[in-house]
Order: structure tokens, then C-alpha cells, then sequence
């Protein structure tokens, strides 16, 4: 304790010119699981707060904070995972509630990445070809709702061009009902 003291005095005395270390305390778990459960009503307050963590980070990086800077820098990190989770949770949810009601037989990939769609996609054709193999009557083609693409970067689809590729790496045929649809004809292999 003394050796703390007297290194403290030290250190104080010998440049009075020096910014002082800003202190930083750790959210508590409570807090944090508070932030969690705002939701995605908080979702632009937790973007705010995930710049101006970055900000920080950078305001105290190459002075003689860089613990600062890199504890700013991990808290804006994980802002962040908890910003794409709760995006991705609402575009999943949002797609569930835009083909709650579509027959079975059609896959309405409005909202999903691309990635995130070609999962969907390779399920959605996968359990409709279990059935229709269990089932005399089975569907033998489904449709597969892309959209024209006019509300992504550019106003070209990327997800339209992605099906269309998966699709024929996995040999289906599939015909153009529109610009933003395409029946896909199930293989029949029993």
C-alpha cells in the first residue's frame, strides 16, 4: 500500500502537463440484460451508442489510454453482435409473417440475406420433395418468391441471381413465372 502511494505521488509530481487516465466502470450484468430486453425499439439508440464507442476508441487510441481505447473498442464490438442478432431476429421474423399464410407450395424470400435465403431455400425444396415422395399426390413444383430486387443497393436483386445459381448447381428446372418469382420443378427420385 505504501509503495502504491508513494508511486502515485511519483508519478503526479513529476508532469503536471499530462492528461489524466479517464476511469471507466463496467456496465453491470443487470444493466446489460436491461439494454437486451429493450429490443429492437432501442435498436437506433444502441447504433448511437455503438459510434460514439468507436469515436472514443479512436479519440484515446496513440495517446497513453490505449487500455481505454481498447476497452471502448470491445465494448463497441459487442454493440454491435447485439445489433446484427437483434436485425437478424427482426428480417427472420418478418419473413415468417410473409409466408404465414402462403400455401405450401410457395417460399416468399422477401427480407433474408442471401445466405440466410439459400438456407431457407434448400429446406423449403428438401421437405417438399420428402413429401411429395411419401405422397402419391404430392406437388410436383413449388414457387420461389425472390422479389424484383428494386429495394436493394443499385435497385438490382442479389438475392434473385443467388437462387438462380443454387438452382442450377443442384440441377432443378425451373421456368420464370415473373421477374421476381420462379417455379421450381421438384426431382422425383423414388
Amino acid at each position: 500500500k505504501k509503495m502504491l502511494d508513494e508511486a502515485v505521488k511519483a508519478s503526479l509530481s513529476t508532469n503536471n502537463n499530462k492528461v489524466k487516465p479517464l476511469i471507466v466502470v463496467k456496465p453491470s450484468k443487470q444493466q446489460h440484460k436491461n439494454e437486451e430486453e429493450e429490443g429492437e425499439a432501442g435498436l437506433d439508440q444502441f447504433i448511437e451508442q455503438r459510434d460514439r464507442l468507436y469515436r472514443q476508441a479512436m479519440e484515446t487510441r496513440g495517446s497513453n489510454m490505449q487500455g481505454a481505447s481498447s476497452y471502448y473498442a470491445a465494448q463497441a464490438r459487442e454493440l454491435n453482435n447485439h445489433i446484427k442478432a437483434t436485425q437478424k431476429q427482426s428480417q427472420m421474423d418478418l419473413f415468417l409473417q410473409a409466408n404465414k399464410d402462403n400455401p405450401n407450395t410457395k417460399l416468399d424470400l422477401h427480407y433474408l440475406h442471401t445466405a440466410d435465403a439459400i438456407k431457407q431455400l434448400q429446406q423449403f425444396i428438401s421437405h417438399r420433395e420428402a413429401m411429395a415422395r411419401n405422397s402419391s399426390s404430392g406437388a410436383q413444383s413449388v414457387e420461389v418468391v425472390t422479389g424484383k430486387g428494386t429495394r436493394s443497393e443499385n435497385g438490382k436483386s442479389r438475392l434473385r441471381p443467388a437462387v438462380q445459381n443454387w438452382l442450377e448447381q443442384k440441377n432443378y428446372s425451373y421456368t420464370e413465372v415473373n421477374c421476381g418469382c420462379f417455379r421450381v420443378v421438384l426431382k422425383n427420385d423414388k
